[in-house]
């Protein structure tokens, strides 16, 4: 129900807040940029994606509600000003990207993504983008159960000899985080999940050794309990996630970051996707360092370790809803959702796929309609910005062109 979906958006806007590690509170003396990009870079005026006039579904159980996409057409600048407005007001910074039908697209560009070069942030820039890098692992997962190279009934002792609870858990398992398995990046608490501090990560990292960082992590979490039965529940996990990158590479050959780009960035011309060197990297602004390890060689791996762009990420959902990567089946089988509404990578409501990410100073949300109709995308560089009441407050301006 749409109700439903905007009380578990504002129910994970208050978690935010109370989760400092991820939207800490923190002032900020950096003036708000224009909407401007640099000459090299492609015109933020000019759509970025193919239109489509498609009517938006809203989720509701008892009335399925539409836009009205030509009330909203007509008043595309008031809209387009109440966001702005909104943004400026909230000085959010960082790029934020709405799509309705065919004739409603919103860009804002704010904020610098390097402060010292001047350097605005645009649809070009490259963010860490945390936990949307779930969906990429899931979608190379359900590319292999395709080539019949692995099932997602396969208990995953199979990939990981003498895990003491490897016989319990399968690879379906770790996909709708129902293992039981710990993560292996935060602590839970009673609201939400904090990053561990630097000295509180129970395995030893080094900065630039990432074969050394990966394998300290993988002994860390085959040598942890579970904290349930699998299948008994639900509880988000990195460790899920990084399991099944080392899957990939098993069943590939492959290392997981070569088997993404030949596989999915490549064939989707994604050029500025990449899991380190990125040349045209935001700088992580306001916050601590208390998190630093989290950007060590390795560590965010196939859980959270993808930096990428929102004109990168534009291409990715439009690929994954027209079925270029795998068959719809596939698609289909991924937004089935489980346990608390997740499905394989991401939070799916009827036909709303939903997630939001939170990585260190970085934050991002995504959520797009499987009719493309509706997209959404935000990330922003600066710590105490919050993609998710951004975008339930956007919801609250396009009520009034419901139905």
């Amino acid at each position: 129900m749409e109700g439903d979906f905007l009380k578990y958006l504002f129910k994970k806007f208050i978690c935010a807040l109370l989760c400092t590690s991820i939207f800490a509170c923190s002032a900020c003396s950096l003036n708000s940029q224009s909407d401007s990009i640099s000459e090299t870079e492609p015109s933020a005026t000019q759509s970025i994606v193919d239109e489509t006039t498609q009517a938006v579904k809203l989720s509701t159980d008892d009335q399925p509600a539409t836009y009205n996409l030509s009330k909203l057409k007509e008043n595309t600048d008031k809209v387009t000003q109440q966001f702005d407005d909104f943004i400026t007001n909230k000085k959010y910074k960082g790029v934020v990207y709405n799509k309705i039908g065919g004739d409603f697209e919103y860009i804002s560009q704010k904020g610098l993504s390097v402060v010292e070069d001047h350097k605005s942030n645009s649809v070009n820039t490259q963010y860490y983008v945390g936990s949307l890098t779930k969906q990429f692992t899931a979608v190379a997962i359900m590319k292999l159960v395709e080539e019949n190279k692995l099932s997602l009934d396969d208990k995953i002792d199979k990939y990981f000899e003498n895990y003491e609870y490897g016989e319990k858990i399968t690879v379906k398992n770790l996909l709708t985080m129902t293992s039981g398995i710990p993560s292996y990046t935060c602590y839970y608490g009673s609201i939400d999940n904090n990053y561990y501090n630097f000295d509180q990560i129970g395995f030893s990292l080094e900065e630039d050794n990432e074969e050394h960082n990966k394998k300290a992590i993988l002994d860390w979490i085959l040598k942890q309990e579970l904290r349930f039965e699998p299948d008994s529940r639900f509880a988000f996990s990195d460790s899920n996630y990084f399991l099944l990158g080392k899957i990939i590479e098993k069943v590939s050959e492959k290392s997981y970051e070569e088997y993404i780009t030949e596989n999915i960035f490549e064939p989707l011309g994604m050029k500025s996707s990449v899991f380190d060197n990125a040349e045209n990297l935001a700088i992580g602004y306001d916050g601590s360092d208390n998190y630093k390890w989290l950007y060590y060689d390795g560590v965010g791996y196939s859980s959270s370790g993808l930096i990428t762009s929102v004109s990168d990420f534009l291409k990715w959902i439009y690929a994954f809803d027209e079925y270029k990567i795998i068959s719809k089946e596939s698609v289909d089988e991924m937004c089935t959702p489980y346990l608390e509404n997740y499905g394989y990578g991401f939070f799916v409501y009827q036909d709303r796929i939903v997630q939001t990410a939170g990585f260190d100073k970085y934050s991002a949300m995504l959520e797009f309609t499987r009719s493309e109709s509706e997209i959404f995308v935000s990330v922003s560089n600066y710590n105490y910005n919050d993609p998710v009441h951004l975008f339930a407050m956007f919801r609250v301006f396009l009520k009034p062109y419901y139905g």
